[in-house]
């Protein structure tokens, strides 16, 4: 076990059985029988990444909110799963194509959920899978609704020409309120995504249906979006948000 990580375990976890209470450096030491040297040095890390706060005096620390909303974040996840599933379904009935649930994970998305088209021939992506920024509508989802300055995080990492095209691209997005692409990641194929927002106003996640170019036409287009969309909306809503 590393040395720093386990040392600072003992303080969270000693921070962690009152959580609202802040402890003075020498309660810590009581506690952990660290050198004091070492506490201080753990806290003002910690504190750095918001993990702990201090008081008025600035000499005694207590968990930060960061930890809270790591909380939240896992708790949304599980639950936007378990809420989506049977909305996942409807939509996969109503439209007939394969319908994805995404979640956001650091300039790329991850498949959490799928529900097959009822079609003989489908288009299948597993379950599990990484799919990198900013390929595929639920990536442009993602990323035109995303917080600016991690939006800017990413396009800094693109030549000028590209990152020009793609913010023109997520404006369309936003404006819209879906995103529709072709054979981006799989040839042959339209994906049309919306987004998902929590109870924070935050897109978490996007909803996208798959389906065959060749079989697909500005009407049925048209109406597999709306029907995406309307989903989405009514998912959001049950996760709290107005």
């Amino acid at each position: 076990m590393i040395q720093s990580i386990e040392r600072a375990m003992l303080v969270i976890n000693m921070l962690a059985r009152h959580p609202k209470r802040f402890f003075s450096v020498q309660e810590i030491f009581n506690e952990t029988e660290l050198p004091t040297s070492t506490i201080y040095r753990i806290l003002y890390t910690l504190e750095s990444f918001d993990l702990v706060e201090r008081n008025d005096n600035k000499k005694e620390f207590r968990l930060g909110y960061t930890w809270l909303q790591l909380g939240m974040k896992m708790y949304h996840e599980t639950d936007l799963r378990e809420k989506a599933h049977p909305l996942l379904e409807n939509l996969a009935y109503n439209v007939r194509e394969t319908i994805y649930l995404s979640i956001a994970k650091q300039f790329a998305s991850i498949i959490i959920d799928r529900i097959d088209s009822p079609k003989n021939v489908r288009i299948i992506d597993m379950i599990g899978e990484k799919i990198p920024y900013p390929i595929g509508a639920p990536n442009k989802v993602l990323l035109a609704f995303s917080r600016s300055d991690l939006q800017q995080q990413f396009l800094k990492q693109l030549e000028e020409q590209e990152k020009e095209e793609l913010i023109e691209n997520l404006k369309g997005v936003k404006d819209k309120g879906f995103a529709i692409s072709f054979g981006e990641k799989t040839k042959g194929t339209v994906s049309i995504a919306a987004p998902i927002f929590d109870s924070n106003k935050q897109p978490i996640a996007a909803i996208s249906a798959e389906c065959f170019e060749y079989d697909t036409d500005a009407e049925k287009l048209e109406s597999i979006t709306q029907e995406v969309m309307k989903t989405a909306q009514q998912l959001s809503h049950e996760l709290g948000y107005i």
